[in-house]
């Protein structure tokens, strides 16, 4: 009779630890849904681009002012002060305009990498009129 008590209350441990492990799991799963759901707001995201936006563009080294820009095909070669140039697939070179005081100065336009495996770019220019008179087309 004691075996089948002991037995017994063995079983109800075990039930009652799978319940708690149960439990545990699905607060675990719903919390984690919680935190994707508010990490993608749209106020997060635009707080993530205000940020970005607001690096200091004039104070950039040699290795991010933009020489030249050359579009051959579906690429561009951007050629930067240092001496080295990148090639960028066409649909991975993106062309912004940063006219704020943080933006980079007239005529020297800067590159910044993008992306998660850095396979993007963008470049900024100070003004429109600025696009047209860089980016040259090579055949």
């Amino acid at each position: 009779m004691r075996v089948i008590r002991a037995m017994s209350g063995l079983r109800s441990i075990h039930r009652r630890r799978f319940t708690l492990s149960r439990r545990a799991t699905l607060m675990f799963a719903i919390g984690g849904v919680a935190g994707l759901a508010s990490q993608s707001s749209p106020a997060r995201a635009e707080t993530r681009a205000t940020k970005s936006q607001l690096k200091n563009l004039k104070a950039v080294g040699p290795e991010h002012q933009v020489v030249t820009i050359r579009h051959h095909g579906n690429t561009f070669e951007v050629a930067t002060a240092d001496g080295r140039s990148k090639i960028v697939p066409d649909v991975n070179l993106h062309i912004k305009i940063d006219a704020s005081d943080k933006g980079p100065p007239a005529g020297r336009p800067v590159i910044l990498p993008g992306g998660m495996v850095g396979d993007r770019a963008t470049v900024f220019f100070a003004s429109p009129e600025e696009i047209g008179a860089l980016i040259k087309h090579q055949s």
